[in-house]
């Protein structure tokens, strides 16, 4: 345990990097907080757990996906063919799709950066064993990415609107979704199981997180809604352009994730903490009860009928106290 020199900034453990920081240090104001004497003291601790918080990397992946993501959807390189070519033809199944080379390449990229993504996130739970019942929704994320992946990896197969292969991906990619959603009520879960439990955080838009698995989270549902009506109507494919809501939701959410992450770091000490400044965050401290943890600790069974040994002997205990003896040892 230390406290840096005039900073009243309690580390638990110098040495480790992944140790929470606590702020017993109260501003009155964001011009008293960025005071360098405050700044100095602050910043490069902050910037030593950014540089070794597996968090923080795997929201940087994801927002580099999310940005890609926008980028295929809005840049006019990549957009000009496609909206000429869906005014021109008529809407039936056999309709050809062209393709652009370079847009499935960069497709086939971002997939296996989303599945990057799943990986860092998975493997940005410290002290957890695997079988931790809140590692469920990172192992639907790595499902989720893997089918995104196989879709885009089919998009240079598509032929037409109502060929095999495009009805193919259609369904892979509203399986994704479908078990994205899921994934996504599993990270609030985890997130409520997790938190730290203080003012300014928890179900309030006072903290980060809680609006970046909303977006998250309505994405999803943007995500399905689209997926079904491409599966239901095959002809509406390369002009149904509600996805790209969920994309800039779920790009949204990456900045917010970024939001948290520095939050978690004591990155934002000069702004008030929930919305009320002349309070020091690291002095508060709120009760709660422990939440269970599965997976963590391993049960070793050493003896099958172990119990109905126990048992045996309570029940001779019974009968040796209704009728009572003395014995005396020889």
């Amino acid at each position: 345990m230390a406290i840096t020199p005039a900073s009243s900034v309690l580390i638990l453990d110098n040495k480790d990097l992944t140790t929470p920081i606590y702020e017993l240090q109260s501003f009155d104001s964001l011009w008293k907080a960025l005071r360098w004497k405050y700044v100095r003291a602050r910043f490069p601790i902050c910037w030593r757990k950014l540089l070794h918080s597996r968090y923080m990397l795997a929201n940087i992946v994801y927002l580099i996906y999310s940005i890609g993501i926008l980028i295929i959807n809005f840049h006019p390189s990549f957009n000009s063919n496609s909206t000429e070519t869906s005014s021109i033809l008529s809407k039936n199944l056999d309709q050809p799709i062209d393709h652009n080379s370079n847009i499935n390449r960069y497709y086939i990229i971002l997939g296996f950066l989303h599945l990057l993504s799943a990986f860092l996130y998975w493997w940005a739970w410290r002290d957890r064993s695997w079988l931790d019942i809140i590692m469920i929704p990172e192992y639907l994320n790595h499902i989720e990415a893997g089918l995104y992946l196989w879709s885009a990896f089919w998009y240079s197969k598509q032929d037409t609107l109502g060929g095999y292969y495009t009805l193919a991906v259609h369904k892979i990619e509203l399986t994704a979704a479908i078990i994205e959603l899921f994934a996504a009520f599993g990270w609030i879960i985890s997130w409520y199981m997790t938190y730290t439990r203080t003012i300014g955080r928890g179900f309030t838009l006072d903290d980060p997180d809680t609006i970046a698995y909303l977006t998250t989270t309505i994405s999803s549902f943007i995500y399905i809604i689209y997926n079904i009506q491409i599966n239901l109507y095959p002809e509406q494919y390369g002009e149904n352009l509600l996805y790209k809501y969920g994309d800039i939701l779920y790009f949204i959410g990456a900045l917010y994730y970024i939001f948290a992450a520095l939050r978690d770091e004591n990155c934002f000490w000069f702004l008030p903490l929930a919305g009320q400044y002349g309070v020091a965050a690291g002095r508060i401290r709120v009760e709660t009860k422990e939440l269970p943890q599965y997976g963590k600790s391993p049960v070793f069974i050493t003896d099958l009928c172990k119990r109905r040994v126990h048992q045996e002997f309570n029940n001779r205990n019974e009968l040796n106290m209704d009728n009572p003896t003395v014995t005396s040892a020889t």
